[in-house]
This record gives structure tokens, C-alpha cells and sequence, in this order.
């Protein structure tokens, strides 16, 4: 498979702000000639090698994961949350695909539509990745208040507030990505290389140094990982806190055995999406810091073309960063795994035994009918032969009277 002429300074990144300008009078988004040929490897070997089947794998997990979530009896907001963390982590491993991995397979009805297809999904990757980001917010909010303030989570966390917040998201986000979708247009791809050029707000210096730089960075990065980070340390001590009181309790429950079972049950699954939780924020938090680097390297290019030098550099975090984000995106099936038993029952559920399972449902309905009908026929034998005792004797009583008489 060879690999073709790109380099990672075409928008074509797709989830990290790397258009870098190599003529400050021109923003013209141009696949130009590699200059430094281990990049063309390392991008390969990103997007395609390591990329292609964690996306693959990360859309089937997520799929699965949706569909167990949904079928969960009891509707709890974390769950409502989780389907739509799944729904735009789903998003996001397609648009991976669309727009880095499809462009080395080399077929030419793909390569015609393409710059369609980066027109219309650039934008909406970043609305994609708002939702996911802010989404794992609030759900690490719906967590800290249900663990620390129990008694308020049953009037603050409801279902029909989760929806309005997740509506409130959805629409803020799709407001905050507006301007992405207004920074390319298409053209002809003898004139630009590509298929599609950088508009006219792009080369607005103030668009660029307030949008793109400052308001991108607060709300993408800044706001969310300093919520995400206090928010996750509150929600381990308070787990601390927990396992030490249920070690004391253990530790004195002899004669309450009862109540500390009974306290253990009730609190284990509320651990488990707890622990679920912490490990996803965990997660996201160490991916954001790779890609705000990025982020961060690329201002400082647009601010200071004397750091021009650090291109190279900044592609190769580049490529690393959209690969970290891929990884965020597919890695939540697994923590889902980890720490909880009613999702690998589910799974068990879902793809092993879940025709066992109606099998085995219907050979049992189908003996507990057997059994009924034989002993609805036993019982009425008894009480027939209950009811013929008395009888003969009457006959027998009246048989020995008659000579008398």
C-alpha cells in the first residue's frame, strides 16, 4: 500500500486546529509535498495501522454498549448520559474513518467525493467532539451529587432534567461549531490540490486569535478539564471514605451482620457506576492534555512564525493526538467491562445466551405446566377417593341393619 503525498499540514487532521500557514498571505489549505519523509510513516502507521482497527472495534463496542444501556430496567440518568457518550463516540470513530483512514485505500470514486465528504464532516467532528467532552461533564456532576449529597439526588438528578441538560448541550455545542462549518468552501481541485479551500473568515486575523485560538481553548479544553479534575479528585476521596466506613463496619458488624450485608448490597452498584465514571473522566483527561497540547503548539505557530521550527514537531503530535482522541472514543466499552457485573451479564445476554436463555425459559414454563396439570389430576383423584370413603360405609352400615329390620 503505498502512501500517498499528504502531509498532516492539510486540515485533513480532523480533530486538531494543525493548519498551519506556510505563506501568511495565503490560508489556502494545500496537500503539498512531504518535506521530512518519516512523517508520511508515522502518519501511516497512525491513522491506518493502529487508527483503522481501534475505530472498528470502538464502533462495535459502542454499539453493543448502547444497546445493553438500553435495555437496563431501571432508567437512571448515568445510564441516559452513557448512551448519549456512546452515540458521540460513535460519531467520532466513523468520522476517523471517513476522513483519515478511507484516504490510503486508494479508490478512485472514494478520492472524487472526498473533499465533499471533509466539507461537510470537518465541522461537525467538533461538534462531535463538544458533546462528548460536555457530556462527560455533567455526568461526572450527576455522579459527585448522587455520591455526596444523597438525599438532594433524588430531586436534583432526574430523568426529565437529564433530558433538558442533554438538549441544552446539544444545541450550545451546535451554536459554539456554527463558524466551523463557514471556513471552507469547494473548488476546483486544479486550482487548489484538494478539492476545497480556506474561506474568507479564516483569513481573519481576529477570527482566528478569538475563535480558533482563545474561545476554542476555554470551552474545549480549559472549562471541562479543570470541572473533570476537581470533580474526579471529590468523587475519590469520597469513595476513600466510603471503603474505610464499610471496613469499620465490617470490622463491627458481628452482631448487626444483617445490616451491613443489606448496606452492601444497596451501595455496590452504585459503586460500580461510580468507579465507571472516575475511570472514563480519567481517561479523557489524559487524552485532552495530549491533544490541547497540540492545540497549544499550533497558537503558538500562528502567533509567532519565528517558532516556524517547531513543525515538524508539532505534525508528529499531531498524528499522536488524533490517534489519542480515536482511543477516548473506543476505550469506554472496555472500562464498562471492568467495573461492572450487570454489563457483562448483558453482554453474556446479548451475544451467548440469549437464545439459551428463551430455550431454557420455555422448557421451564413448559415442566412447571406439566407439573401443574399432574398435580391438579393427583388432587382430584385424592379428594375423589376422599369423597367414595364415606359412602361405602353408609352401604356397609345399612347392609348390616337390614336383617334386623
Amino acid at each position: 500500500m503505498a502512501l500517498p503525498n499528504f502531509t498532516i499540514n492539510d486540515v485533513a487532521s480532523l480533530v486538531t486546529d494543525s493548519s498551519y500557514p506556510n505563506n501568511q498571505s495565503s490560508r489556502i489549505a494545500r496537500l503539498q509535498p512531504i518535506v521530512h519523509p518519516h512523517l508520511a510513516v508515522v502518519r501511516f502507521i497512525c491513522e491506518v495501522i493502529v487508527s483503522f482497527p481501534i475505530a472498528i472495534l470502538g464502533i462495535l463496542g459502542n454499539v453493543l454498549a448502547f444497546a445493553i444501556l438500553r435495555r437496563q430496567k431501571k432508567r437512571l440518568t448515568t445510564n441516559v448520559l452513557l448512551q448519549v457518550l456512546a452515540i458521540a463516540d460513535t460519531l467520532i470513530l466513523i468520522s476517523s474513518i471517513l476522513l483519515r483512514s478511507m484516504r490510503y485505500v486508494g479508490w478512485q470514486s472514494y478520492n472524487d467525493v472526498y473533499q465533499y465528504i471533509f466539507v461537510s464532516l470537518y465541522p461537525c467532528v467538533y461538534f462531535f467532539r463538544l458533546v462528548d467532552t460536555w457530556i462527560t461533564v455533567v455526568m461526572t456532576i450527576d455522579r459527585y451529587i448522587a455520591v455526596c449529597y444523597p438525599l438532594q439526588a433524588q430531586r436534583l438528578c432526574t430523568l426529565r432534567r437529564t433530558y433538558v441538560i442533554i438538549g441544552v448541550i446539544l444545541l450550545a455545542t451546535f451554536a459554539f461549531s456554527m463558524p466551523r462549518f463557514f471556513e471552507f468552501r469547494l473548488t476546483d481541485v486544479r486550482v487548489s490540490g484538494s478539492g476545497f479551500v480556506h474561506t474568507a473568515i479564516v483569513t481573519n486575523k481576529s477570527y482566528t486569535l478569538i475563535y480558533r485560538i482563545i474561545l476554542f481553548f476555554v470551552v474545549m479544553y480549559l472549562l471541562p478539564m479543570c470541572g473533570l479534575v476537581v470533580l474526579n479528585v471529590l468523587l475519590l476521596s469520597s469513595l476513600r471514605r466510603a471503603y474505610s466506613t464499610r471496613v469499620a463496619m465490617l470490622s463491627n458488624g458481628v452482631e448487626n451482620n444483617w445490616t451491613v450485608s443489606d448496606n452492601s448490597n444497596a451501595t455496590s452498584s452504585n459503586r460500580g457506576v461510580t468507579l465507571i465514571v472516575v475511570s472514563i473522566v480519567v481517561v479523557c483527561v489524559v487524552c485532552n492534555v495530549v491533544t490541547m497540547t497540540s492545540h497549544v503548539m499550533w497558537t503558538l505557530q500562528m502567533c509567532f512564525f519565528e517558532l516556524r521550527y517547531l513543525e515538524s514537531k508539532r505534525r508528529f503530535l499531531a498524528n499522536v493526538s488524533n490517534l489519542v482522541v480515536t482511543f477516548n472514543s473506543a476505550i469506554n466499552f472496555v472500562i464498562y467491562c471492568m467495573f461492572s457485573k450487570t454489563f457483562r451479564s448483558g453482554i453474556k445476554q446479548c451475544l451467548f445466551c440469549n437464545r439459551l436463555l428463551v430455550v431454557t425459559e420455555r422448557w421451564r414454563s413448559s415442566c412447571r405446566s406439566t407439573t401443574s396439570v399432574i398435580g391438579s389430576a393427583s388432587n382430584a383423584l385424592t379428594i375423589r377417593s376422599q369423597e367414595r370413603i364415606p359412602l361405602k360405609q353408609v352401604n356397609s352400615l345399612t347392609s348390616k341393619r337390614s336383617p334386623d329390620h
